[in-house]
């Protein structure tokens, strides 16, 4: 039987367990609900990460911040959605994307997290802003990852059945924020891929639209990429340039060279390489190839820049040709010769028993065939002579022009100078015979200087100054079609002559010139008619010079215009002193040079001299060679036409040793006739010679000229010369040249006149 304590026990452990079930449904209610609020917030949010991210993707232009005020306006039930912007110029975020808001809507800074329910955390002037735009309930979220940015839901009026639901709950802002995270990288995810779009597009822009080739490989040697000029390049497309390695397009290129280059060009060493190409079409390109690495990423490539050099390449070819080769003839030019003579030379150093020789031709006259037939002719025939001469040579050997009409032959593997002379005769024999242009039969001597390569040279510059001089030597013979070997005693003269021309330069300066007088004398009577002037040089420690060995040399570097003044001048100023002091001074005759006539107005200088010295022109005769008028005839004849007009006395010298002196006699207006010294010294053991001054002397009486014989030296030449009419005479028979002193003594008492008939 149940006590009531039994039934109070029961009663109160029923009850206990009944509220302890009640409190667990209730627990089980709100979690529940919370559950039904966490998975209902998820799905808001699942629904925004979702649809944002779906409107990326389809539109990557898309904004995506008015995709995302449009789901928070529909998943939050709100009116107005703000995506604003911090501005630090305007102290104030500024609206970026709006939705039930002006596009003017700023706000000054407000705290991380704020809504209308903790109004009094908001700093005045932010709720001032807030109730100026009619907002009644609002959120306000950041994200700590961008405080630059911020979202404000709001609503102007109360729900219209539920006016409490307008109040912002937690979940609403951990769906603001985590929309608001969600859209910021979305946003900079959109902006990069748009960033890596534009430079993919500028990379692709600027790949193709490159002026070179370029070419992408891996370490391996992989093509990677390659752009359109590469195509129009190798005319090959991409697919086939893949199949096969870049090196396999060069020509002659070593394929452990090129992996040697590679490898360097990977170990961060750029490489340049100019090589020949063939294209898939089989067209041979000159092209220029740099290799470099380069960095993606981690990844490390090597970037190959071809470029087609082959018209630059044929520029730098004409260019060297034009550098080494004569331009009329094409044979090689000095620059070339002189390179060659090196490389032998350095082949000699190497074999010092293969020696070789250098002949150095120039032409004789060739002057005379440019004046006459003209430059045209004279450049055709060079040509000819040019393929004459290779025509003669060996393979081996080399032909070279260095200069107008100067060859050189390089001789190789020629150690005798018997051989090599017999090269050049047969050089000089192929130029013996005609050579036919335009109907002219042209006839061409030269002159040739041989030397042997030995262990003397080591320059070839040297070679070729020895080959020089000999060839000058060989000039200076007697007959044509001549050579000559060099030997150091050449070279010896060679410098004196140098040092004689430097000495020269400054004799007149130093007054280191004077003139001698030698006298001409009347055969007949023995009286004194006149003095030929000569030019003396008396240098300081070689003494006199002789004029025949710096005469020459003041020719050829034209000193011989102001020497000759010098004489004129001291010539003039003599016979001015033998005016005033003689009754009847003689006759100054001064010789005058080719040169004068062709560089100077000689006649007007003559006349000015004479005039500023008081000189009376009749005692001034001037003395001219056939040689000196050769050069101008015509200018020659004016010149010594207007001398004889105004008073000077001429005389023609050396008559009889010229081509054509008989042919100038009625050309020129010569007073006087002086027969060469050859012809009279050889009247005593030759007796044609004799028959020959004979002639002359009657030549000249009958062109109503007279006659100077030159060189008596003895009383037999002084006989026969008086025998045969002869009007004057000069040499060491009556004096020795002697200085104007003597010449005095010589005019008060000539000693010839006291030797007895």
């Amino acid at each position: 039987m149940t006590t009531p304590l039994d039934t109070q026990q029961a009663l109160a452990y029923y009850r206990g367990q009944y509220d302890e079930i009640g409190s667990r449904l209730l627990r089980l209610q709100q979690e529940l609900i919370q559950a039904r609020r966490d998975a209902s917030r998820n799905r808001a949010i699942a629904l925004i990460v979702q649809s944002l991210y779906e409107s990326s993707q389809a539109t990557p232009g898309a904004s995506l911040g008015d995709i995302l005020n449009s789901l928070l306006a529909e998943s939050l039930r709100v009116e107005c959605v703000a995506i604003l912007r911090w501005r630090p110029a305007a102290d104030h975020f500024v609206l970026c994307h709006g939705l039930g808001l002006d596009a003017d809507f700023s706000l000054p800074a407000l705290p991380a997290c704020a809504s209308s329910q903790n109004v009094q955390e908001v700093p005045n002037a932010a709720r001032a802003a807030l109730r100026a735009v009619g907002l009644r309930n609002w959120l306000w979220v950041t994200v700590p990852q961008d405080s630059n940015h911020a979202l404000l839901l709001a609503n102007r009026q109360p729900h219209p059945l539920d006016p409490h639901t307008d109040e912002f709950t937690e979940d609403d802002v951990l769906i603001a924020m985590t929309a608001l995270k969600i859209y910021l990288g979305l946003r900079t995810q959109q902006r990069t891929l748009r960033a890596l779009q534009a430079a993919e597009a500028n990379y692709r822009t600027l790949f193709d639209s490159a002026h070179d080739a370029l070419l992408v490989f891996d370490t391996g040697g992989q093509l990677l990429d390659a752009n359109q000029q590469t195509v129009d390049l190798l005319g090959c497309p991409p697919a086939e340039l893949r199949q096969q390695s870049l090196n396999s397009w060069l020509i002659d290129f070593k394929p452990v060279v090129w992996k040697w280059r590679w490898r360097r060009a990977l170990a961060g060493r750029a490489q340049r390489i100019e090589c020949p190409l063939r294209t898939a079409s089989g067209r041979r390109l000159w092209t220029e190839i740099q290799l470099k690495r380069i960095s993606a990423g981690t990844r490390q490539l090597l970037l190959a820049v071809v470029r087609d050099i082959s018209e630059r390449r044929q520029h730098e070819e004409a260019l060297h040709y034009h550098a080494f080769h004569d331009p009329l003839t094409g044979l090689p030019n000095r620059a070339a010769i002189l390179e060659r003579l090196a490389q032998a030379l350095h082949h000699c150093q190497q074999q010092p028993n293969e020696h070789f020789a250098l002949l150095f031709l120039d032409l004789d006259r060739f002057k005379v065939i440019n004046d006459s037939l003209g430059h045209n002719v004279g450049d055709r025939l060079l040509v000819a002579i040019g393929r004459r001469l290779r025509a003669c040579l060996r393979q081996k050997d080399t032909i070279a022009r260095i200069g107008g009409d100067e060859f050189v032959i390089l001789l190789a593997r020629m150690a005798q100078i018997d051989k090599a002379r017999a090269c050049a005769e047969r050089l000089l024999y192929a130029l013996a015979r005609p050579f036919n242009l335009d109907d002219h039969e042209i006839y061409i001597n030269a002159s040739v200087g041989i030397v042997i390569a030995d262990d003397r040279y080591q320059e070839p510059e040297l070679l070729l100054r020895d080959a020089d001089i000999a060839m000058y030597q060989a000039k200076s013979g007697s007959v044509h079609n001549r050579c000559a070997a060099f030997d150091p005693s050449m070279h010896e003269r060679i410098v004196q002559l140098m040092h004689l021309e430097h000495d020269l330069r400054r004799a007149l300066p130093r007054q280191e010139f004077l003139l001698h007088y030698q006298p001409i004398v009347e055969l007949v009577s023995g009286r004194l008619k006149g003095f030929e002037a000569l030019l003396r040089w008396r240098h300081p420690t070689r003494g006199m010079v002789a004029p025949g060995d710096f005469i020459p040399i003041a020719e050829e570097t034209l000193l011989i215009l102001p020497i000759g003044r010098y004489v004129l001048e001291s010539a003039c100023q003599q016979v001015r002193h033998w005016m005033r002091h003689h009754a009847q001074p003689p006759v100054v005759n001064v010789n005058l040079s080719g040169r004068q006539f062709t560089a100077t107005n000689l006649a007007e200088e003559i006349s000015s001299l004479a005039q500023r010295q008081a000189c009376d022109p009749a005692l001034l005769n001037l003395e001219i060679t056939e040689s000196a008028i050769l050069g101008d005839i015509t200018a020659a004849q004016e010149t010594l036409q207007r001398l004889h007009e105004q008073g000077f006395p001429l005389s023609m010298d050396d008559f009889g040793t010229g081509y054509s002196a008989l042919s100038y006699l009625h050309q020129f207006p010569f007073d006087t006739l002086k027969i060469d010294r050859s012809f009279v010294q050889a009247m005593d053991h030759d007796a044609s010679r004799a028959q020959i001054v004979a002639a002359i002397i009657g030549l000249a009486h009958t062109l109503g000229k007279t006659v100077v014989a030159e060189g008596v030296e003895t009383a037999e030449q002084l006989a026969t010369l008086r025998t045969l009419g002869c009007d004057f005479g000069q040499g060491y028979y009556f004096s020795r040249p002697v200085d104007a002193a003597a010449a005095d003594a010589l005019l008060r008492d000539p000693p010839w006149q006291r030797i007895p008939d």
